[in-house]
């Protein structure tokens, strides 16, 4: 019978802790994305927002700001979406991540995505999740969908995208903090745990959980990161051991035959 394979530990000095760390480091490097949060959420509030009057305003009979709210939300959906897929909005990012970072210059661990970039269908995906939103806003704005079940209407969509997402983009552990509990959190929500924000701020049962969760898993994967590079710098402050190879063994034996 074959013996069992264990998991094979490596001593202080051994190269392949320097490989195994610094993997471990740029997986989890995730100033990037909350570079990008900064700068979207902001954005999809607004659309809320115009969601939320948009509502009102469609009980109330209002024309005049049902017509505002609804040209304010198209607007900000525009300048998301143009964000999302603009060259300039990658290049902004890049340009404060790599200023953020200063002196640690640039790792990443090389993934499909990045060799090939999204395929198409995930692309797609991605577009979808966009839509979705904007189709389940709408819904809210015509009184179809209760603002308080937002959250689990988002999660049935948003969760899986995360999930598929990251196996894709080989993103570390960190990242399965957010589709985890954001979709945790919906389940909660239809079991009736009481988790509801007061019936005043019914936004917040949508926007903290889909951007607090974010940011959770973002800060977590930074506090890794910071845990990675020390461990990272520590072994490469360590004198490596000379380990054998052909060279030593020829020189050992006096260079081979002698003609």
């Amino acid at each position: 019978m074959d013996k069992k394979q264990t998991p094979q530990k490596f001593q202080m000095g051994d190269p392949r802790l320097v490989v195994r760390w610094a993997r471990r480091y740029a997986r989890s490097r995730t100033i990037s994305f909350l570079v990008q949060w900064a700068v979207i959420v902001p954005m999809v509030l607004s659309v809320g927002l115009a969601a939320s009057l948009t509502n009102t305003a469609y009980r109330a009979g209002n024309t005049g700001l049902f017509t505002l709210s609804m040209a304010f939300m198209g607007l900000v959906v525009v300048a998301l979406a143009w964000f999302s897929l603009s060259r300039w909005g990658g290049e902004l990012i890049w340009r404060v991540t790599q200023w953020l970072y200063g002196e640690e210059g640039y790792a990443a661990v090389s993934s499909p995505s990045d060799r090939l970039g999204l395929p198409i269908w995930l692309t797609a995906l991605g577009g979808g999740l966009v839509v979705y939103h904007i189709v389940g806003a709408m819904l809210v704005s015509f009184g179809y969908l209760r603002m308080a079940n937002f959250q689990p209407f988002s999660a049935a969509y948003m969760a899986p995208y995360l999930c598929v997402l990251i196996m894709y983009q080989s993103l570390g552990f960190w990242a399965w903090v957010w589709p985890v509990l954001y979709g945790a959190h919906a389940v909660a929500l239809l079991c009736g745990v009481p988790i509801r924000f007061p019936a005043a701020f019914p936004l917040l049962d949508m926007v903290l959980p889909a951007f607090g969760y974010g940011l959770i898993a973002i800060l977590t994967g930074h506090v890794y990161s910071r845990y990675a590079l020390w461990k990272l710098k520590r072994l490469t402050r360590t004198e490596l051991p000379e380990f054998p190879s052909e060279d030593d063994t020829d020189a050992d034996s006096g260079g081979g035959e002698n003609g």
